[in-house]
């Protein structure tokens, strides 16, 4: 009996698990990865270093291998102190982080640290003795790391044993408790009775979970649901926006065309660009002078060697000792986003220098401060700089340098940075002979060989080419059988040279990593003349062409093989040799340097034996190298850098701009023109090169601010690389080194063609020639949402391209103006009017009590958050494009929000920019005629609507933006470049466009915005005479139809103007959304075997561009899992359904390379918490000022896509549903039927699984969705870039001095080979010398 109850509980028990799992209840997430974007840990089995998270990790093996090796320990670190580092570092993997890393924070306990300082107390840090300089006082020394310091275990980071024992996963891994239970009733010790009940209640459960089987609804049913859907939807939207009232408000505003003159845009943005060069120039030529002028002055003084320890801080302020400057006086600098001091320099040594061999140049170059304040004083100067060839750095003004995750700071070079290099040594292009022979595997050879490697690539800019080609052969194995290998280029492009951009060199890199060495030296030769093929030769566009030849000097075949002939254990099929020809090597070697001036660095990493390597480099006018080690590479190579530098010598006032990258500091894309300095007499020394920095974001607000219609300009260098374009991605959103797509990949036509710009324009623009060709009539392109959506042409538009280019520098611009846009509409200024409601800038919070309590500003709405809002006003915001001073206002804000709200509520004058005004002249009476628009939305909707919409809002094309509650936005939010936007504009203006679920930029969740354009006043583009030819008829001019307008929009009876207004628009919570669509769509008639609510029944909305809208799944999906809700493509749910709408003609699939789009380092894992990732606006706006010092793991990298993007056929009309059955595929069998939602841009998709596969996981599934979705897809040939070098010789190469370097090497017999044959030959150590 006592067995039995026991029994009885035990399976009750299982059954309550099963209850559990029937509705549903998942138990909280308690732990989350916070340096890793709040993602969950999980069992790590492969980790080789932290193994004692294993079990549970927040870290992959790949994700600690990068970022260790981007931390370089102490000099004289002792095992100890090494490992104390180590353990440190592993706090990335420990999965309780959450507790003790938070907002780029980390704390680490006091114990810790006293135990870390005790370790490394004989360790040097940047030349301080820890135990000197800190003593016992490991608070102290943690500190000084930027780590907060704390005492509590459960909040700190230690090693305490509490802390090492291994956490158990956390992970959203649930058990199938249904298959318990009936395991429960079956096997369990119940009775029979009892084991009846449990297998009852479980199959009742079953049911309730599945439910009964629905089938596919008839044409008449999905109509009747269409329709029903388009009332919900079509009624929400409507009463939300009130178009016809909105649009009623510039009906009436006073406003007029006026014609815009191409020529005076192009003088403007000309003029205003020239500025910010003749900036650039004047500062780099004066520090240039400055330089010189200490140099001269430190040689004549006949200074003595300086000490760094000697110097005083106003000589040597060093950036990476937060000590020092915890005793600057430095302040928070929006323009730099960190603190500064402009009192003074500050100077960064690399980890690999020198220090003490860097001293006299600290010492002289500190003459500088006396010139750089002066110099900081121009607006479109950024940082300032000299970096010398010792490897010191100063720039200015003075900031401590960023840190990595272990607290160290973060390395730099400058002699590896783009600025350096092109200015030293010019484009060029550098072919790599990697030896990945077998004799590479022993001793450190082949990682030496990739740490050099390593070192050249990441030393390239997107300037110059590159290519490698791992050279190896077949051989014979211990056995004697014949194994075949061949020689591979490990570049994209297997037949020439390759830019070296940031993506290419990446997947180099990746590449060269995976190889193993393996083979003989058979086919060098032949590898080699591949490699020298691919050497531009005649007037394509290098500086310098180098080959650098790594090996580890041995010419034989496999060691192991060679060891067992050596030792004479042969067997039956002998000893057979597969020797390198080194003279065939040596030939062909000298033959590329004679026809294609190939100057030859050889690289051994073997230590036994150079004759091979250095005879190649010192009889070819180049440079040996030998490698000793993996560590201080960047030092062991310094011979071929500073060979570099002197092949080349600048021309005559030679400023050498840079192509825009990523400023490692964090001011984002920048521009650097710098300039070599030479030591003093006809042959001096390189002494370092000058620099000044330029934030790429003013060009791209000149440029884009003029964009407006289908009017815009673009900006190019002398490659015909786009830097500045509107199918860019803006500056701002960039996350490393961009590649930078030829101007005729984004000037196309609807075919995707560059034909008529190709042959008209571009050579204009190469030539940097000033004109216009045009008027052209054809396609333009318009965006659809964001950049990775892609465009629509726009048929019929007559456009003119007007072009002209940038004094003294590479680059050019045009701008692309419209027939339409050549008058442009404008709000008129008028007097203020007193009795008009208020105009509340959005920044709530920033106003005084009294007035914030008057419109009742509060953070405890229901519905938003914790928001502060207020229910009684709307707000206006204004995008950068407002601004007179875009960057200024980008980087501060308004500086004082009192003066603002006096402006845009009152009659004070407005002052023109030219006479240093705030605003554009058309922004205050947008803000007025749009102000009614709060009463229209407030007073004038249904109650039932407000509680639907929780944000109503219009953005005008000028950049200002509305919103109703009002709110605070982020500073940089620009209503124009939103998807919402463009989606409205993209599509027809009298349907609803609606976006997919994506994730609210106020932070209240997931939102669905329906959006509808507003045009300017009809009378005023009434034009005499165009009431005539249907289909281009003008503003106020009487219609029937859209299509007869050439606005395409028939309002009310006559044609709207074609000129944008804007775009009004509400958003809808998703939960709120999916109630409505689940009440519409189950209240319409429809049979109930039909209904959504069928287990194999699944109901969808989705739009134009085959996203999915609405979907049951939807809801449940965190917060943080955005890939699973945010813009989901169909094909992605339904791949067979997706591949049956494509064949059915409904939508039309197209595809285009994306050079700027955005790829992971590690698998995509969502986010299981929202803390610290979902920020206010304050806090975004704030996030510089307020951002901790150790940064989190960056998972992202810019890389290229194939870019595959759907859109609605516009063609195929559907009068009645279009369905398909029993269609068989991957994922089962499904049949559908579809029809469109009318009035919006959505279609009302009802999916019946018949047959689902019954697999765990179905992989095949998954790959033929991926074929039918739309999406970004990286793979190895799309994320390399395939050009090769060609075209006019660079401009910005220097003159070639022909420079013949001293080159040595040491010969030493080859045991191995000797041995093999049955022959000792004995040779001294003999050294070779060539002049």
């Amino acid at each position: 009996m006592a067995l039995n109850l026991r029994s009885s509980f035990w399976a009750f028990g299982c059954f309550l698990l099963c209850l559990y799992d029937a509705i549903g209840i998942v138990s909280g997430q308690s732990q989350f990865c916070s340096f890793f974007g709040n993602r969950s840990p999980g069992p790590q089995p492969g980790l080789q270093n932290c193994t004692w998270y294993q079990e549970s990790s927040c870290c992959t093996n790949e994700e600690i291998t990068s970022l260790f090796a981007a931390v370089n320990p102490p000099d004289q670190a002792n095992g100890n102190c090494r490992n104390f580092i180590n353990y440190l570092m592993c706090y990335v993997c420990d999965p309780g982080q959450s507790n003790f890393y938070r907002s780029e924070r980390l704390t680490v306990c006091r114990d810790f640290c006293d135990d870390y300082l005790e370790a490394c107390t004989d360790a040097i840090l940047k030349g301080f003795r820890l135990g000197s300089r800190f003593g016992t006082n490991g608070t102290s020394f943690c500190t000084s790391l930027q780590f907060e310091v704390g005492t509590e275990p459960e909040t700190c980071f230690t090693l305490a044993p509490d802390r090492r024992t291994l956490r158990a996963s956390s992970g959203n891994l649930r058990p199938n408790f249904m298959l318990v239970c009936i395991i429960a009733a079956i096997l369990g010790g119940t009775s029979a009775s009892i084991r009846s009940l449990l297998l009852a209640l479980t199959i009742v459960l079953l049911a309730m979970s599945m439910g009964t089987l629905g089938a596919l609804p008839s044409d008449t049913n999905i109509q009747d649901m269409a329709r029903a859907m388009e009332t919900s939807l079509v009624n929400i939207a409507s009463d939300g926006i009130q178009r016809d009232m909105i649009q009623d408000l510039y009906e009436s505003a006073a406003s007029s065309r006026q014609p815009l003159n191409a020529t005076t845009i192009l003088e403007t943005i000309r003029g205003q660009l020239d500025n910010l060069v003749t900036d650039l120039n004047y500062t780099v030529m004066q520090l240039e002078t400055a330089i010189r002028s200490a140099r001269v002055d430190y040689i004549n003084r006949g200074s003595p060697p300086a000490n760094l320890s000697w110097l005083p801080p106003s000589v040597f302020t060093d950036a990476d000792d937060p000590l020092t400057f915890a005793n600057l006086n430095t302040t928070y600098n929006s323009t730099y986003q960190r603190p500064v001091s402009f009192q003074q320099s500050a100077v960064k040594i690399p980890d690999e220098a020198v220090r003490e061999a860097t001293a006299s140049t600290v010492m002289w170059t500190a003459a500088l401060d006396d010139v750089l304040p002066m110099l900081q004083q121009r607006r479109n100067v950024r940082w300032t700089y000299f970096g010398s060839e010792t490897g010191m750095y100063r720039s200015f003004p003075a900031a401590e340098w960023p840190s990595t995750f272990a607290g160290f700071k973060s390395d730099y070079d400058p002699r590896a940075q783009p600025w350096y290099l092109s200015a030293t040594s010019g484009p060029k292009a550098v072919g790599i002979f990697l030896d990945c022979s077998d004799s590479m595997d022993s001793r450190q050879r082949w990682e030496k060989a990739v740490a050099a490697v390593e070192s050249i690539v990441n030393s390239l800019t997107r300037e110059d080419r590159i290519n490698i080609v791992c050279a190896r052969g077949s051989y014979y194995n211990s056995g004697g059988v014949f194994r075949t290998e061949n020689f591979r280029v490990l570049g994209c492009n297997e037949r020439a040279m390759m830019q070296a951009t940031v993506s290419n060199r990446q997947i180099l890199l990746e590449r060269v990593r995976d190889e193993r060495p393996r083979g003989s030296p058979r086919d060098h030769v032949a590898a080699l003349l591949r490699l020298v093929a691919m050497f531009p030769t005649g007037s394509e566009t290098t500086c310098t062409n180098v080959m650098v030849f790594i090996t580890d000097g041995k010419d034989i075949d496999p060691g192991h093989f060679g060891s067992r002939c050596s030792n004479g254990r042969g067997n039956s099929h002998g000893c057979r040799i597969i020797r390198l020809d080194r003279q065939r090597i040596w030939d062909e070697v000298a033959s590329a340097h004679s026809t294609r001036n190939v100057r030859v660095i050889a690289i051994e990493t073997g230590n036994e034996g150079s004759e091979i390597p250095g005879t190649m480099a010192c009889q070819n006018d180049g440079v040996f190298i030998q490698m000793n080690s993996t560590t201080n590479v960047r030092f062991q190579l310094s011979p071929y850098f500073s060979y570099l530098s002197r092949l080349t010598r600048p021309r005559t006032d030679s400023i050498q701009p840079t192509a825009p990258y990523v400023d490692v500091r964090g001011l984002g894309r920048i521009l650097s023109l710098s300039i070599p300095i030479y030591d003093i007499g006809i042959n001096g020394n390189l002494l370092g090169v000058v620099g000044v920095d330029a934030v790429l974001d003013d060009l791209e607000n000149t440029l884009l601010d003029d964009q407006f219609g289908l009017s815009y300009a673009f900006l190019i260098d002398r490659e015909g690389r786009a830097i500045i374009h509107p199918r860019l991605e803006p500056s701002a959103e960039l996350i490393s080194d961009p590649v930078y797509p030829h101007i005729s990949e984004l000037e196309l036509n609807s075919q995707m063609q560059p034909t008529e710009f190709n042959s008209m324009v571009l050579p204009n623009l190469l030539a940097q020639r000033t004109g216009r060709v045009g008027p052209v009539t054809g396609p333009r392109p318009q965006q659809r949402g964001s950049i990775s959506d892609g465009v629509v042409f726009v048929d019929g538009v007559v456009f003119t391209y007007h072009y002209t280019a940038l004094a003294s520098t590479d680059y050019s611009f045009a701008f692309v103006l419209t027939e339409e846009d050549t008058d442009q509409n404008r709000l008129l200024a008028r007097e203020y009017n007193v009795s008009q409601a208020v105009n509340y800038y959005h920044e709530l919070t920033n106003y005084d009590a009294t007035i914030q309590n008057l419109i009742r500003v509060s953070s405890s709405e229901p519905n938003y958050n914790g928001l502060a809002i207020t229910t009684l006003q709307s707000t206006f915001k204004l995008a950068a494009q407002a601004f007179c001073d875009p960057t200024r206002y980008l980087l501060a804000g308004v500086p004082d929000i009192n003066s603002v709200h006096a402006f845009f509520n009152g009659n004070a004058t407005a002052i023109s920019c030219d006479s240093g005004g705030s605003f554009l002249p058309d922004i205050r009476p947008t803000v007025w005629t749009t102000q009614p628009m709060q009463d229209i939305w407030i007073n004038n909707r249904q109650p039932s609507t407000s509680i639907e919409v929780v944000w109503t809002y219009f953005g005008s094309a000028n950049g200002m933006w509305r919103s109703y509650p009002g709110s605070r936005s982020v500073r940089s939010y620009d209503p124009t470049r939103r998807p919402w936007y463009h989606r409205a504009l993209s599509n027809p203006p009298s349907l609803y466009a609606t976006s997919a679920v994506y994730l609210d930029a106020g932070g209240i969740g997931k939102i669905v915005t329906l959006a509808q354009t507003i045009f300017h006043s009809k009378s005023v583009s009434a034009r005499p005479g165009m009431c005539s030819t249907s289909g281009d008829l003008s503003g106020d001019c009487p219609c029937t139809t859209h299509t007869e307008c050439s606005s395409n929009y028939c309002d009310r009876g006559t044609c709207a103007n074609p000129a944008i207004a804007g775009v009004a628009a509400v958003d809808i919570r998703y939960e709120r959304l999916a109630t409505i669509v689940a009440g519409t769509l189950g209240g319409v008639g429809v049979p109930a075997d039909s209904q959504c609510t069928q287990p194999n029944i699944r109901c969808l909305l989705i739009n134009d561009a085959a996203e999915v809208v609405y979907d049951e799944t939807i809801a449940a999906v965190p917060l943080g899992d955005r890939r699973n809700f945010e813009n989901v493509p169909l094909g992605q749910l339904f791949g067979n359904v997706m591949f049956a709408l494509l064949e059915e003609g409904i939508f039309t699939r197209f595809s285009f390379l994306n050079r700027q789009g955005t790829c992971q380092n590690s698998d995509y894992a969502p986010s299981v918490s929202d803390r610290d990732l979902i920020l206010t606006a304050e806090q975004e706006d704030t996030f510089f000022e307020n951002r901790g010092p150790i940064p989190p793991f960056q998972n992202d990298f810019g890389c290229e896509l194939n870019q595959v993007q759907f859109q609605r056929n516009p063609s195929t009309q559907l009068s009645q549903s279009v369905s398909r059955t029993n269609i068989v595929g991957p994922c089962g069998t499904e049949s559908f039927r579809i029809f469109p939602v009318n009035n919006t841009n959505l279609m009302l998709l009802v999916i019946e699984q018949v047959e689902v596969p019954n697999a765990f996981f179905n992989f095949n599934c998954v790959v033929f969705n991926n074929v039918v979705r739309s999406g970004g897809f990286r793979s190895s040939d799309s994320a390399c870039t395939l050009d090769s070098a060609g075209g006019e010789p660079s401009t910005a190469c220097g003159v070639f001095t022909n420079y013949i370097p001293s080159c040595s090497f040491n010969t030493a017999s080859d045991l191995v080979s000797s041995l093999s044959v049955g022959l000792l030959l004995i040779t001294s150590a003999l050294t070779v010398r060539f002049a």
